[in-house]
């Protein structure tokens, strides 16, 4: 196929080449007073050479030009696909790296109380590589990921499954805030892996933190954005056991119409249970 783009490239040009040989020819021709025909023919003769010139010029131009974009566009691909190519070995070897180190922490059998001395260095490398993949993703706008950085985000998402099999239980925080984010990112491409991350903090999430009622919120709202109004109404009470301004204010917002929360609000019998749990914030709050 190359070759034959090649060769019709050559030939258009020798082609645009005899156009404008013949043309220069014809205007020499004309200009020794040997044209046969009379005046007025000579001057529609001149018209169409200078006609035939254009058009033989403007086609080796355009050739010319599309040849060069082109090839600029191909070394442009190719130092892309080289760069590509070095990030991908660059994170290939890091996963190679956790895969050996969760395998290796998998076939350990603790025998003796040294090894928990080993525990920690352990746990302080997951939370370091955790805290080195949340800066790096913290201001990523999910609406907006070119194809390089959604190539970079699942090299994340595999980091953090092995990072997960090789932590202790106190890097649960950092995951389930990780998870959350990796919730967020997916947010406006893909419900299925939003709702999935959204679940897996929450699995992270101690039961005391802050965190759980914000999460069971955002299911709420993944849960009637599907119109699972039953599940919806669920979360959200669970994620107002106990009284939080922050939610009461996102609540007061997305019950309104346009909210996130509006189809519930306004859709029977839902509506009256949703009023049921705003009654009960009310005189929890008073």
């Amino acid at each position: 196929m190359a070759t034959l783009g090649k060769v019709t490239l050559i030939a258009v040009l020798v082609a645009s080449l005899a156009v404008l040989i013949l043309c220069g020819f014809l205007l020499w021709d004309f200009s020794q007073g040997q044209h046969p025909l009379d005046k007025p023919a000579g001057e529609i003769e001149v018209l169409v050479v200078l006609l035939l010139a254009s058009c033989g010029l403007y086609t080796i131009v355009f050739v010319l030009s599309s040849l060069i974009s082109a090839t600029s566009f191909a070394r442009q691909a190719d130092r892309s696909i080289a760069t590509i190519r070095a990030q991908i070995g660059v994170a290939m070897n890091d996963l190679r790296a956790l895969k050996e180190d969760a395998r290796k922490l998998v076939h350990e059998k603790p025998q003796f109380d040294g090894e928990t001395a080993q525990a920690a260095p352990q746990a302080e490398s997951v939370e370091r590589h955790l805290t080195v993949i949340a800066q790096r993703i913290a201001d990523w706008n999910g609406t907006a990921l070119d194809p390089q950085v959604k190539l970079e985000l699942m090299h994340y998402e595999s980091a953090a499954v092995y990072l997960e099999l090789t932590g202790r239980p106190n890097v649960a925080p950092s995951l389930a805030a990780l998870y959350r984010r990796f919730a967020d990112l997916y947010a406006a491409s893909d419900k299925v892996r939003q709702r999935f991350y959204l679940t897996r903090a929450l699995s992270f999430t101690p039961p005391d933190s802050q965190s759980g009622p914000e999460l069971h919120y955002d299911l709420a709202c993944w849960f009637a954005d599907n119109r699972d109004f039953s599940h919806a109404l669920g979360e959200l009470t669970l994620a107002f056991q106990h009284q939080s301004k922050a939610l009461d204010d996102r609540l007061a917002q997305d019950i309104e119409e346009g909210g996130r929360l509006y189809q519930l609000a306004s859709t029977p019998p839902f509506e009256k249970a949703l009023n049921d749990l705003l009654l009960k914030m009310s005189i929890g709050i008073g």
